[in-house]
């Protein structure tokens, strides 16, 4: 019998699994065969821990309901067929994110949060616009059309000039393609989510994604990984007049809807290259679901060159349905924590070094190399197994990017991080780096171990948007901060809600139950024995 409640939602997914696996597809719809795990996920990305921010947080006691393995496989079963729903009024496929939303709700594994209900049906509208408008594929199989084939019938002639390949970025004369896209109307207009930190916007796309059916052709990536896919394509194409129009027909061809997480555009590159390229993969009629902390309007606010930046907004607003999904509720800051990673007291330094030396298990300490995309590498000058050590000098005082620290998180699955400071004006640029770390360590679920000059929180409070500065000149009747010590940066103070969390929820015992199915298994039972102990007392 299984009585642990975080580990009941584990379990129904392995049966839903093993059921949809198990059954024709013919009895089985296609949407319930990968509810629990897409073929390019871990199913553990799926699980309690993958939502572990929507749990709901009773007491684990003798009244916790308790499992069979027969009676997980019945509810599977029952996940994987339930025939038929309704969402104000209007029938839908029968399947897709509002059953499994509904079905997480029933069991007691998520919470009811009315902002998070009206979102889902948001994206329930969207399943069911696709399932009409992308039928299932004939028993005949694929036109058999090459990625060749296909560039040749799209229409777009990348040889119908001589421009330097980068000029293709920055042009002002407008193509036929995007003469068009002023026109655009989509086939299927995609969803633009954005929200605070913790609302559940994450959770809620990743359901929808597993609730894709294979000839749905989703991926879901996040934004830094994506752009960085399309800066290595551009450079493998920069000796053709349009590589753009080749990147956007090689992404629209292995994809009909793109999930993209936490939308944030700060780099004028970006700005410029995302406008053509949605221009051609929208006439291409891919479909974008994304998440954001901003509204399409708030992007990219007070960056170089931004009124290039602005039909590419314009577009987004007619491509997708954009959708407020404002929470009151931080759903990180309710997981439970755990102490040893994060030190703020005056030996902050020797203690992350003990840990550190702990975790590393005798190995030896040395330096170590590793490739970055691109042909460049990094190096980590202290490093033992799996774990290394940097200091935050090294790793944000440093012109690093997201590629760096996309390998690093590739290398090693525990990240020693020493000299944190308060950031302000004087350390701004070092604060989006710090940032853009933090993103994608967590997205990776890397344990990090941190010693810092404050808690998360207060390294962030001289941080601060254009409304919030105005509020406490008001308030400080001109007295307070020194000026000098103030960041007023409306794009570092969006994004520090986002940081404060994930520092908070990475110290927590679900992000390392999440940190250890990923990458080192073992763990599991250590972290069980932990909770079972502290249970005890």
């Amino acid at each position: 019998m299984i009585r642990n409640r975080r580990h009941i939602f584990r379990a129904l997914c392995a049966a839903a699994k093993a059921h949809a696996l198990n059954h024709p597809p013919s009895s089985v719809p296609p949407a319930a065969a990968r509810l629990v795990s897409p073929t390019s996920w871990p199913l553990s990305s799926l699980t309690t821990v993958r939502y572990k921010s929507e749990l709901a947080r009773e007491p684990e006691d003798d009244s916790e309901p308790s499992f069979s393995a027969t009676e997980l496989a019945g509810l599977a079963a029952k996940l994987a067929e339930t025939a038929y729903t309704t969402t104000g009024g209007q029938p839908t496929s029968g399947t897709g994110p509002l059953l499994a939303y509904n079905e997480g709700k029933e069991e007691g594994l998520l919470r009811s949060d009315p902002r998070q209900e009206v979102t889902v049906l948001a994206l329930q509208r969207l399943y069911d616009d696709l399932v009409q408008a992308i039928p299932a594929p004939s028993p005949r199989g694929r036109s058999g059309l090459t990625l060749i084939d296909a560039a040749e019938n799209s229409g777009d002639d990348v040889n119908s000039n001589n421009k330097p390949w980068w000029k293709s970025l920055f042009g002002t004369q407008k193509t036929d393609i995007e003469s068009a896209a002023d026109e655009y109307e989509p086939e299927v207009q995609g969803l633009y989510m954005f929200g605070g930190v913790g609302c559940g916007k994450t959770m809620l796309m990743d359901l929808f994604a597993a609730c894709a059916p294979p000839h749905f052709k989703l991926e879901r990536t996040h934004f830094h990984d994506f752009m960085l896919d399309v800066h290595s394509r551009l450079r493998a194409h920069q000796s053709t007049p349009d590589p753009l129009s080749l990147v956007a027909t090689e992404i629209a061809s292995s994809c009909r809807v793109l999930c993209l997480d936490e939308f944030f555009v700060t780099d004028v590159a970006d700005a410029m290259i995302l406008h053509r390229l949605f221009a051609r993969l929208w006439e291409q009629d891919l479909v974008l679901v994304a998440t954001s902390n901003r509204h399409p309007d708030a992007l990219y606010d007070g960056g170089l060159q931004r009124a290039l930046f602005l039909p590419f907004i314009s577009k987004l607003k007619r491509a997708c349905v954009v959708h407020d999904m404002a929470s009151p509720t931080d759903y990180r800051k309710l997981a439970h924590h755990r102490g040893g990673l994060y030190f703020t007291s005056e030996d902050r330094e020797n203690e992350l070094q003990e840990r550190f030396l702990e975790l590393a298990n005798n190995n030896s300490i040395v330096p170590q190399l590793i490739e970055v995309a691109m042909g460049r590498t990094l190096e980590m000058p202290r490093t033992g197994g799996c774990i290394t050590q940097f200091t935050f000098n090294e790793l944000c005082n440093r012109p690093l990017g997201a590629a760096d620290y996309i390998a690093l998180a590739n290398a090693k699955h525990t990240v020693a991080l020493s000299g944190v400071p308060k950031f302000s004006g004087s350390n701004r640029t070092a604060a989006y780096r710090f940032v853009t770390l933090i993103d994608v360590l967590y997205e990776h679920r890397v344990r990090v171990l941190c010693a810092a000059e404050a808690m998360p929180l207060q390294l962030f409070e001289n941080i601060k948007t254009n409304q919030d500065a105005k509020t406490d000149a008001l308030a400080a009747g001109g007295s307070g901060t020194a000026a000098e010590e103030v960041v007023v940066d409306d794009n570092l103070g969006f994004s520090k809600d986002r940081t404060v969390s994930r520092l908070t929820e990475m110290q927590s015992k679900e992000y390392l139950r999440a940190h250890a199915e990923r990458h080192a298994p073992e763990l599991l039972y250590a972290l069980d024995e932990a909770e079972h102990r502290e249970l005890q007392k």
